[in-house]
């Protein structure tokens, strides 16, 4: 059982078909088809109580590989349990179950099997407990219980919350029989040249005011956080101001429909009417549809042909647009929220824009290895979009740090 995220079902289907010869089935419909393709899959496994002969027929006609993506777990994963009885399940950017309190964790980690494999270029995005999630689903020995772990590997204030970490050097060698990990550093003889490059923009009048209204009330809810907890309605409330914050450094369009105002837009137009004379193609993402929304209105005014990869686009169109961006020479510019930020071969792309920052640097360089992988041939230049004296600007800092944790953890460095 392979479980991915929607949009790589056909990439795991093409590799499939390119190492091996062994039958594969595409889990797609409503729950009563899922079901009926669990079966078929599972008649393998049913079939060895009956002798060989009837394990060969079933062999021949029964999947080995049954690819399903996360969402799908949700309702099926007790059924995949009794029906499939996978031997091997395989979490493709198995990042997803890093929360474990959230419902698709839950739901994974009902699924039996004798073996498993998580593969994630991403095992810590931001704090060390994801890290816990993804080892408790191969073995929950080896970490124990969360509890545990936290009091062992965090640094806890007065009030018992997290404030720094220590051990790391400990849960480093907890966790190194279990991972094979092969980092871009050491194949990067491999790799042609990156270019790294931050393009500064200042906010519009109308940006800037929007901008200070959510970032006062950002201000008054961390001077309460000083003095007693925050309430869980007001964690939320920070949160989602934070965030529009972040989407009014693109443009308060994300927020507001009348306003088109976006400063990003004229620097973008400038970088994409360069990579035309150079004949380079390019990558575009933004956390935020809205946004890209105003760059395939500016894409359409320049004349450039596009890919449109996004949450709302059907599983079975994205592979379409995804073949269009990597076959048609006059498709130039692929659009992609982070749905396309894992996983995608898009190595004919040799620039890689980024209209906002994420909040971690997994994610981002999640979407810089789109292009930046094995077989490419070009050398790649990134782009990042960062509006000027703003939370964008700072986050350029918390990256770096998060970076530094992830690298202490998992290579001992630092």
């Amino acid at each position: 059982l392979v479980v991915t995220p929607a949009s790589l079902k056909t990439e795991w289907e093409e590799q499939i078909q390119r190492f091996t010869d062994l039958p594969l089935q595409l889990v797609f419909g409503s729950r009563h088809e899922r079901l009926k393709l669990y079966d078929r899959a599972g008649g393998l496994a049913r079939s060895t109580e009956h002798g060989t002969r009837t394990t060969q027929n079933a062999t021949r006609n029964s999947p080995f590989f049954t690819i399903v993506n996360y969402e799908q777990m949700l309702a099926d994963a007790l059924e995949v349990n009794a029906r499939l009885q996978p031997d091997v399940v395989v979490l493709d950017e198995a990042q997803r179950i890093k929360n474990w309190s959230a419902k698709t964790t839950q739901a994974i980690k009902r699924l039996h099997s004798r073996y498993a494999f998580v593969l994630t270029g991403t095992p810590i995005e931001n704090r060390i407990d994801e890290l816990h999630s993804l080892m408790d689903f191969l073995d929950p020995s080896v970490l124990g219980p969360l509890f545990r772990f936290n009091r062992e590997f965090y640094e806890l204030d007065d009030r018992g919350r997290p404030a720094g970490y220590r051990n790391l050097d400990k849960l480093h060698h907890r966790i190194a029989p279990y991972m094979l990990r092969r980092r871009k550093a050491d194949v990067e003889t491999e790799l042609p040249d990156r270019t790294d490059r931050n393009h500064f923009v200042p906010l519009s009048p109308e940006q800037q005011g929007e901008y200070e209204g959510h970032e006062g009330n950002v201000a008054r809810l961390a001077s309460i956080a000083k003095r007693r907890p925050l309430t869980q309605q007001e964690q939320d409330k920070l949160l989602r101001e934070l965030a529009m914050m972040r989407m009014v450094c693109d443009t308060n369009y994300i927020l507001d429909p009348k306003d088109k105002v976006c400063p990003k837009l004229g620097e973008l137009e400038k970088i994409l009417d360069e990579c035309r004379e150079n004949d380079a193609k390019v990558i575009v993402f933004s956390e935020w549809e809205r946004m890209l929304e105003l760059v395939r209105e500016l894409c359409e005014r320049m004349k450039l042909g596009f890919a449109w990869h996004t949450g709302t686009v059907p599983q079975r169109r994205r592979r379409a647009e995804i073949n269009c961006f990597k076959n048609d020479p006059a498709c130039r510019v692929f659009l992609s929220t982070d749905s396309g930020s894992t996983g995608l071969n898009l190595q004919n792309a040799s620039v890689v824009i980024n209209c906002d920052l994420p909040w971690n640097p997994a994610k981002l360089e999640q979407r810089i290895a789109r292009a930046w992988r094995k077989h490419q041939t070009k050398p790649v230049t990134v782009i990042n979009l960062v509006a000027e004296r703003t939370i964008e600007q700072r986050m350029l800092e918390t990256l770096a740090n998060k970076q530094a944790l992830s690298d202490g953890v998992l290579d001992l460095k630092g």
